[in-house]
């Protein structure tokens, strides 16, 4: 017999906006059924030569991640629209993606072979590509050759066992860069195959690189495309 947990779907739901704007979203958010969120910081990079000459071209983001029920997938993407004007350019954007499978959300239960979705219907497509550290820029260059408009560096932490250095005869985990692209399936491996070329990404230890499904975004104005 079927319980209403297994019944459940679940979608992962990231909004990136400018720093500071996190604990509203969050606060707006769970007035519509979350649970709760988690932070990341980041940078976005702003297309921009005047900008660039400023020294105002990156831009400090926050990163929200809240894994929801996909029951009130569309109200948030039009709640937080609403709210944080995510229509207009450079208020943030939206996006959510097919959760496989979640442990530890109320309700929630592992349902193993789980039913997946995706397929033709996924308009964008999330790029995902891990780098050392101060290698986000040759990321975001190659990717922008391929037909990108830019993307949001995330910093964090490897802990792979091949990846560890030495210094002054101490093992380190190298500090890491991860850089998100949002893009329109249609170029989705164009941008694959560049930042491949241009980091190597096929050699061992040179970096991760993987693609997620996108269910629906918000924000991603016609220019963006």
């Amino acid at each position: 017999m079927t319980t209403p947990s297994e019944n459940r779907k679940y979608k992962l739901f990231c909004v990136i906006v400018d720093f500071g704007k996190g604990t509203k979203v969050l606060k707006e958010s769970q007035k519509l059924g979350v649970n709760g969120g988690t932070f990341l910081l980041g940078r976005g990079t702003v297309r921009s030569n005047i900008l660039r000459l400023l020294g105002l071209d990156e831009v400090r983001k926050e990163i929200v991640l809240m894994a929801i029920d996909a029951s009130i997938e569309e109200i948030l993407h039009e709640e937080l629209t609403r709210i944080f004007h995510l229509d207009k350019p450079n208020h943030g954007i939206a996006f959510s993606m097919p959760i496989i499978n979640v442990i530890g959300l109320r309700d929630s239960k592992y349902i193993p072979n789980p039913v997946r979705e995706g397929g033709d219907s996924m308009k964008y497509e999330a790029i995902f590509t891990i780098v050392d550290k101060g290698l986000s820029d040759e990321v975001i260059e190659a990717a922008r050759g391929a037909g990108a408009t830019g993307g949001t560096v995330i910093h964090g932490r490897g802990a792979g066992i091949h990846e560890k250095e030495k210094l002054f005869n101490i093992e380190i985990e190298p500090e890491k860069d991860i850089v998100l692209i949002l893009a329109n399936e249609s170029i989705v491996d164009n941008i694959v195959n560049a930042i491949s070329k241009k980091l190597n990404i096929d050699k061992p230890g040179a970096g991760i690189l993987f693609v997620m499904d996108v269910s629906r975004t918000s924000g991603l104005l016609p220019y963006n495309e």
